[in-house]
């Protein structure tokens, strides 16, 4: 799967598919972020919040690996996620799509 090539659109196509998910994501984590400070009440409250945004920080860093080395699996990950439609991704190749298929079944 290393040896796979991406055209100029596959690749226009990947970053757009893939931005937008990352976008959205982050969104929803900064407004559980602010809905989660605005909640709190006391300065022990404090600590865990930084815990969770720590997590979230991970996660994403961890799901989020732009190298086209990663992008199928990537991108089977936010299929079985339920955060990018097979349809999105219509313009890839049709080998490329294969891989995505198997990587959203695991």
């Amino acid at each position: 799967m290393h040896d796979l090539k991406w055209s100029a659109a596959e690749k226009k196509l990947a970053h757009h598919v893939f931005e937008a998910a990352l976008t959205t994501e982050l969104a929803e984590i900064m407004a559980d972020f602010k809905a989660r400070a605005a909640a709190i009440t006391q300065p022990q409250e404090i600590w865990p919040l930084q815990e969770y945004l720590a997590r979230k920080q991970r996660e994403i860093d961890r799901k989020y690996d732009y190298r086209y080395s990663q992008l199928l699996f990537v991108f089977g990950q936010l299929i079985r996620e339920e955060r990018v439609q097979e349809a999105q991704l219509a313009g890839l190749s049709e080998e490329k799509l294969g891989y995505i298929r198997r990587s959203a079944s695991l």
